[in-house]
């Protein structure tokens, strides 16, 4: 977490800190450029950069494991007065969520920028003055067919639209109803793919995508909104009636 000139806290995500995981900060930018356009949740973001002066004068930067190098970055504004959801005992209910609706776009929205990390830890409720929650989604890294380490190949697979259990997903059904599901659904089968398009092209050219990557990133992106209802039916399928309303 670092200190802006904004006079914000912001929590930075580096391109290139870890080798095993070449795309992390490439997934967090394109599905916080998507669910942007679809009024997700997000911490508000933006692309920093870090000269070398900085990462030199700053000791805490100065990492054996980790190569905290110069230049263009992804960095989401710090929630305040926020907790992940996993450390809530007991569960916040549907009335003590403000943006409940916004649960199941989350769920669809995952399933079509193929999210397999949703975990406790990956949404954020911030606590509002009158004592009820406020929710964040967060942490995109592993998504799209590949994860961390997606390539052109990986993403011309067939996806298996397999869901693997998610105790977040449980929770969620517990709260939502499934038209605001398949209501979502349409929202995203009607984006125009030029939005899409212009989200994967802006991603920063310093972060060394090829034109073959990004071309592979849109059609897939095309390819898995056409393939949602079948997924979003399949999901409900295997939570529908495992949660008490």
């Amino acid at each position: 977490m670092l200190l802006f000139s904004d006079g914000n806290k912001y929590v930075v995500k580096w391109n290139g800190v870890a080798k095993k995981r070449e795309k992390e900060v490439i997934n967090e930018y394109v599905a916080a450029q998507l669910a942007k356009l679809l009024s997700l949740p997000v911490p508000p973001f933006e692309l920093v950069y870090i000269p070398a002066e900085f990462i030199d004068n700053t000791p805490e930067l100065h990492s054996k494991k980790y190569e905290f190098c110069p230049g263009c970055h992804y960095a989401c504004l710090f929630i305040e007065n926020s907790s992940e959801l996993r450390k809530l005992k007991p569960l916040p209910s549907q009335t003590e969520i403000q943006n409940s609706e916004i649960l199941a776009r989350m769920l669809v929205f995952d399933q079509w920028i193929n999210n397999t990390d949703r975990t406790m830890s990956n949404v954020l409720l911030e606590r509002l003055s009158d004592g009820n929650f406020y929710v964040h989604m967060i942490d995109h890294g592993k998504c799209f067919l590949g994860g961390y380490n997606w390539s052109a190949k990986t993403l011309r697979k067939d996806l298996k639209h397999k869901t693997r259990y998610q105790e977040t997903y449980q929770w969620a059904f517990s709260i939502i109803h499934e038209e605001h599901l398949t209501s979502f659904v349409e929202m995203i089968v009607s984006l125009p793919n030029e939005s899409i398009y212009e989200a994967v092209q802006s991603i920063p050219k310093e972060w060394a995508v090829t034109k073959e990557e990004s071309e592979a990133l849109y059609q897939f992106l095309v390819k898995q909104k056409t393939h949602l209802p079948t997924i979003i039916t399949y999901l409900i399928s295997q939570y529908k009636g495992k949660s008490k309303k």
